[in-house]
């Protein structure tokens, strides 16, 4: 008889931890195995193949969850108080959810044990047939308009069409596969029992459907919803637009017995890192940064869209490393390109292919300068002709839309008194490249991906100099996949990287 120690590693608020480990100690104690909990650590007292066949049990039946997850077994030898004592069975296990699931399962929408309530239309569903019927009724109102369902998450419309800001929900991974640009490994992340959403690119062919690049996907939270994407693939039914329907009556509505986490949104990175689209409250930028930054030397970059950016080092306290005030509207930049012979060649050439931005841009009115690293890129796209207005997201919106890995590299240079980004270099082979004949998409991921470099560099600048060993990564700029994955693969192995727990950004 030998002491197991299974150890777990829990992350985030979910509160998934209490429920698991009263589930590891439901099928101890019917083993008749003693057991000991602590925060990460069950501990089982057993025989080997008795411990060999309680991790295959666990494996079998405890779903698979990103917030609470199995790191390792090995033996123990601490001093504890064992328990024996039934501990009821949380209603999580995935088998008997499978089953309920199953055609062929004598068990297949048999409501009792999963199911508080199950009603359609006000009428309450007690018997498999009742349960296949309605479900059967519910795919064809989908087919054809709006089906109102009282969730575990509260109260949804679910559609056919494409609805503005709605969420898609997939019936199954294999249709967020075919419908997304996500990598598997990040899709994967949608299967877990949380069930998060996941900002996602759409494939080339389904942007035109969908209204838009990038969509927030997500699984059947819930087993009611499961049992309503089992019919609709049935039907060719592989996806529905999801929004929120507070006041709506529902047609079907069910409470479960099996407990549901809040709703989350993430952005997942090609590594498999995992960023919340979560807020905090703050008084200003530093407030936010010191509720998690790190209290040894590091650099700290925080990249907002409407906030002023933040190029800091940290030792005993910050102090700023790079200046990002500049003139970011179209007709300054201008001036700046034409400040040498080159630049004035460069631009008369613009100007000849595009006469009709280049007036117009002469003629915008003048704005002050920016403190944000973001309004430059707007001012470029203006001045590339990519945009119309100053947008701060459109560079991302259209380097989405880029469908290869490598764009044009542009040049991002910094002046050294003040340190601070030179952007008559970038605007120079910005427009060079758009002069050649560079499309919009094609220009704006090199952007992107040049930019990323650059910020590499400044990163490893500030290792080598202030022995600055991490970088502190923060601010709503960072959930742009595209973005994300390109500063992943750019930024230095030797300062690695350290992104909020909590909240990527804040709102005052």
């Amino acid at each position: 008889m030998k002491t197991f120690a299974f150890k777990f590693k829990s992350v985030g608020t979910t509160g998934l931890a209490p429920l698991f480990m009263d589930f590891m100690a439901h099928h101890a104690h019917a083993q008749g195995l003693s057991y000991a909990t602590s925060d990460e650590v069950f501990y089982l007292k057993a025989p080997p193949n008795k411990a060999e066949d309680f991790a295959v049990q666990l494996s079998q039946r405890l779903p698979l969850a990103f917030s609470f997850s199995f790191t390792g077994i090995e033996v123990a030898k601490e001093a504890l108080k064992w328990q024996e004592q039934e501990v009821a069975c949380p209603p999580i296990d995935i088998s008997c959810a499978k089953d309920f699931l199953d055609p062929t399962h004598k068990d297949f929408c048999a409501p009792k044990a999963h199911f508080e309530s199950l009603s359609y239309h006000n009428q309450e569903l007690t018997t498999p047939a009742q349960v296949q019927e309605a479900m059967q009724e519910a795919v064809q109102a989908l087919q054809v308009g709006e089906l109102v369902v009282q969730t575990s998450r509260g109260v949804i419309t679910l559609a056919p069409k494409a609805q503005e800001n709605a969420r898609v929900l997939f019936m199954d991974l294999a249709s967020v596969l075919s419908v997304t640009r996500l990598e598997p490994k990040s899709a994967r992340v949608l299967c877990t029992y949380e069930k998060p959403a996941i900002r996602a690119p759409l494939k080339e062919v389904f942007s035109k459907e969908f209204g838009c690049l990038e969509i927030d996907a997500c699984l059947p939270y819930d087993l009611g919803l499961a049992l309503l994407a089992h019919f609709a693939l049935k039907q060719g039914i592989s996806y529905l637009f999801l929004n929120k329907a507070p006041q709506s009556p529902p047609n079907l509505a069910y409470e479960c017995r099996a407990p549901s986490t809040p709703e989350q949104t993430y952005s997942v990175a090609q590594s498999g890192l995992m960023l919340p689209h979560a807020l905090t409250s703050a008084k200003d930028t530093l407030d936010f940064i010191q509720q998690e930054a790190p209290q040894e030397p590091h650099l700290l970059i925080y990249l907002n869209f409407e906030r002023p950016s933040c190029f800091w080092v940290f030792q005993e306290g910050y102090k700023q490393l790079l200046s990002v005030e500049q003139e970011t509207h179209p007709k300054a930049l201008l001036a700046g390109l034409q400040s040498n012979a080159k630049g004035r060649k460069l631009y008369a050439n613009y100007k000849q292919a595009f006469p009709s931005l280049c007036e117009s841009l002469e003629q915008a009115p003048t704005t002050p300068p920016s403190q944000n690293l973001l309004d430059f890129l707007a001012g470029l796209l203006q001045v590339l002709g990519f945009s119309k207005t100053h947008n701060p997201r459109a560079i991302f919106e259209l380097a989405t839309s880029f469908l290869r890995n490598k764009g044009p590299r542009v040049d991002f240079k910094l002046t050294k008194e003040p340190l601070s980004l030179n952007p008559t270099p970038t605007l120079r082979s910005a427009a060079s490249y758009t002069l050649g004949g560079t499309d919009a998409p094609t220009m704006c991921f090199g952007i992107l991906d040049s930019l990323a470099e650059f910020l590499g560099n400044v990163i490893y600048d500030a290792h080598t100099k202030f022995s600055c060993n991490r970088v502190y990564l923060c601010g709503e700029v960072f959930l742009q996949k595209v973005f994300l994955d390109l500063c992943l693969q750019y930024f230095p192995k030797e300062c690695p990287a350290l992104f909020p727990t909590n909240a990527m950004d804040y709102t005052c």
